[in-house]
């Protein structure tokens, strides 16, 4: 008795704290598995912490830019396009004809052939400028996010890259194409990914997904019950102290109602509702990191052993080649997309953080590539494999597991007067000395992005500090024993009521059998 008696104060007090979290986690998971759904809609960030809030170009409001004229410089990035001048003092807004909403204007590159003509690629769409307005082009059968998009090896059309295949768009037609497999290559994935997908249903596809889905619905239900139950014996207390006896009655039947449900659903969904909440804390640290580190084979497309892989293409004029991003690394393809691409080595190649390639520009002077990412901002001669850190220009040497470095670069522009090449960090913001406007300032927050940092606990980190990193992981295991603790006390009272029903049968044969 004195173990139910822990189990369930345990289970009330613990269970309504908890609840709370499960609520947001539910909610904003919702979300996150259906982002073209909610891709429209935004919220302002003044609703989020402070370090949310967008000061002097941070949190991604910038990836690059591009000169178009003799004092045009084309700034995009997560706040859209803008045109400014080459001193950063005069900024326009550039994003006639892109659909509206944060995550719709995310742009992941923009491009400018020989002709003239301006692409740029958002997250959803590619578009090209025509008068003062840009025009959609639709890209054949593609249902999957846009990665990058670059100039052909002679400048005269464009390339463009899904996270699976590539586009060529040549004179007004659009050739899709599948990059080959490498020679002897193995497709292979991270047990963490592997567990992400099993989380979100997406392994199991759209099925999977609505499953999840409903499992959070279940989860909801938990909460708004366990809370009600935790609140009405007071309330029925208080009635009961006012001589309201009706009202008592009423609030009676809403407890027996709240109850009957709450442990109908979390009695019968034990074993979905712990997968949700194992899987989910094992996505972030510590346990993220051996599931990160541990590479399983892969199933896949035969015909593309690429899916959802590829980042970012360059062409190299000095390897006659592409330069390929992709999740496994980096390679070299020919021309046309035929033969097998090249494989580059690991230590012959810049650190990529698991979050994506930010930067990928050439550096003309020195004819050397510059990549950045979370994990930093990289120069890399691709013949020599030879990988400097661009602050210290001292040679990259991987010595932490964790996926950001103390320099999460989030952008790079040397298209300013200014004197130096302006490198923007996420959480600093720009390196040197940039005029930011005000519609800049008050660029708002995709829905989807805010579940996501709901979602993932970073949002916490200004009351958490160092711990947050653990929020998720922590809010997991507490959610597992509330869920276990209620399956317990539930499943000691059912035994209970039987072993009784049991002696009371009992007892009733044996005064049978003594009367007959």
């Amino acid at each position: 008795m004195r173990r139910i008696i822990t189990w369930k104060k345990y289970h009330r007090w613990i269970g309504l704290i908890v609840s709370v979290f499960m609520l947001i986690f539910c909610v904003s998971g919702i979300i996150l598995n259906h982002r073209q759904l909610f891709r429209s809609c935004d919220v302002d960030r003044c609703w989020m912490p402070s370090n949310y809030h967008v000061t002097n170009f941070n949190n991604g409001v910038v990836k690059g830019s591009r000169n178009i004229g003799a004092d045009s410089v084309l700034v995009f990035g997560g706040a859209g396009l803008w045109l400014t001048d080459t001193k950063g003092e005069q900024w326009h807004d550039f994003n006639e004809g892109i659909d509206e909403s944060a995550d719709n204007r995310n742009i992941r590159n923009v491009v400018k052939t020989k002709n003239g003509r301006l692409w740029c690629a958002t997250q959803y769409d590619l578009y090209c400028r025509e008068g003062k307005n840009w025009k959609k082009i639709v890209l054949p059968n593609n249902e999957e996010r846009i990665a990058d998009v670059c100039l052909t090896k002679d400048s005269t059309s464009i390339i463009v890259l899904s996270r699976s295949k590539v586009y060529m768009v040549l004179d007004g037609a659009i050739k899709t194409l599948t990059i080959p497999a490498p020679t002897g290559y193995s497709p292979s994935t991270t047990l963490f990914k592997t567990v992400w997908q099993l989380h979100s249903g997406e392994y199991f596809g759209m099925a999977g997904r609505l499953v999840v889905d409903a499992i959070a619905v279940v989860l909801i239900i938990l909460s708004l019950t366990g809370i009600v139950i935790f609140l009405l014996p007071y309330d029925i207390r208080r009635l009961k102290r006012k001589g309201k006896k009706n009202s008592m009655k009423s609030r009676g039947r809403q407890m027996v109602w709240n109850m009957k449900w709450h442990n109908r659903f979390g009695y019968s969904t034990i074993i979905l509702t712990l997968w949700i909440a194992i899987t989910g804390m094992c996505l972030r640290p510590p346990l993220m990191i051996p599931l990160v580190m541990k590479k399983m084979s892969a199933q896949t497309d035969s015909n593309n052993v690429w899916h959802d892989k590829l980042r970012a293409i360059r062409w190299d004029v000095a390897e006659d080649c592409w330069i390929v991003s992709t999740s496994d690394g980096f390679m070299l393809v020919d021309e046309y997309f035929v033969e097998p691409p090249m494989l580059i080595a690991k230590h012959k190649a810049p650190t990529v953080s698991p979050m994506g390639i930010t930067v990928f520009e050439k550096d003309s002077a020195s004819d050397e590539w510059i990549v950045g990412s979370f994990s930093g901002l990289y120069r890399w001669n691709i013949m020599s494999g030879r990988v400097v850190d661009y602050f210290s220009h001292k040679p990259n040497k991987q010595t932490s597991m964790r996926p950001v470095s103390n320099s999460q670069v989030s952008g790079y522009s040397n298209d300013f007067s200014l004197g130096n090449p302006i490198v923007f960090d996420y959480t600093k913001g720009a390196s040197e000395k940039l005029q930011m406007p005000s519609e800049i300032a008050n660029a708002k927050m995709s829905l989807w992005n805010m579940a996501l940092e709901l979602h993932v606990g970073r949002c916490y980190s200004p009351f958490l500090g160092p711990i947050s990193d653990l929020f998720v992981f922590l809010s997991g295991l507490i959610i597992s024993l509330t869920l276990l603790s209620g399956y317990i006390i539930l499943r000691r009272q059912r035994n209970r009521r039987k072993a009784k029903s049991d002696i009371c049968k009992s007892i009733t044969k044996i005064s049978n059998n003594h009367n007959n």
